[in-house]
């Protein structure tokens, strides 16, 4: 009997161990594959302009012309600014002109710098050196429109404005308009005192 009872425990014992080495011994499910790391970018083909330096060069000589045009524009406007003794106006085209001069010396610059990288023949310092010189452009269009605006000039001129005005059926088209007649003013007596009360006793 207590041998049997011996062999009982073993097995109680014994029986689930086995069941989790059984259970723990199967093969663990293969890890995801790692993603394979991006090859490294070439240098030389991260920037490549569209067009030649040259071209840049060229361009870039085209809007330093507008910019000395649109300084010359201004320059006009706050002379006849000054002349007309509007302060407000002056004030305003003085600004944009200073703003305009300033971006010309940076145009300058940056039109040196392109012409030494085009020298050179460094593609991605020409086209750093060509976005400047467009971005330098664009200001001084922007400050152009802004210059307009401060003498209250319309940007795109379409022609002289011309006055169209219609009358009415029936109304004769007269320039002057004879001036309206005033009622004429009637005079009324004041009535005469009916009580005597109120009436100032006579000597």
């Amino acid at each position: 009997m207590y041998r049997a009872f011996r062999v009982m425990w073993l097995f109680l014992l014994v029986a689930p161990m086995a069941m989790a080495q059984t259970a723990g011994g199967e093969a663990p499910a293969p890890a995801p594959a790692a993603a394979p790391a991006p090859a490294p970018l070439d240098p030389s083909t991260v920037q490549k302009s569209t067009i030649s330096g040259d071209d840049m060069l060229s361009q870039g000589q085209d809007y330093r012309r507008q910019i000395q045009a649109i300084t010359m524009q201004i320059q006009v406007q706050s002379d006849q600014a000054k002349a007309d003794k509007d302060v407000i106006r002056l004030n305003c085209l003085m600004d944009k002109l200073n703003q305009v001069k300033v971006n010309g010396n940076m145009m300058d610059q940056a039109l040196q710098s392109l012409q030494e990288c085009v020298s050179r023949h460094d593609d991605s310092a020409q086209l750093h050196e060509y976005t400047r010189v467009t971005i330098i452009n664009q200001k001084v269009q922007v400050l152009r429109t802004e210059a307009d605006a401060c003498v209250g000039a319309e940007t795109n001129y379409v022609g002289p404005t011309k006055v169209v005005v219609e009358s009415p059926a029936g109304l004769t088209a007269t320039i002057d308009q004879p001036a309206a007649v005033a009622p004429p003013l009637t005079m009324i007596d004041r009535p005469i005192v009916a009580s005597p009360y109120k009436t100032p006793l006579q000597p």
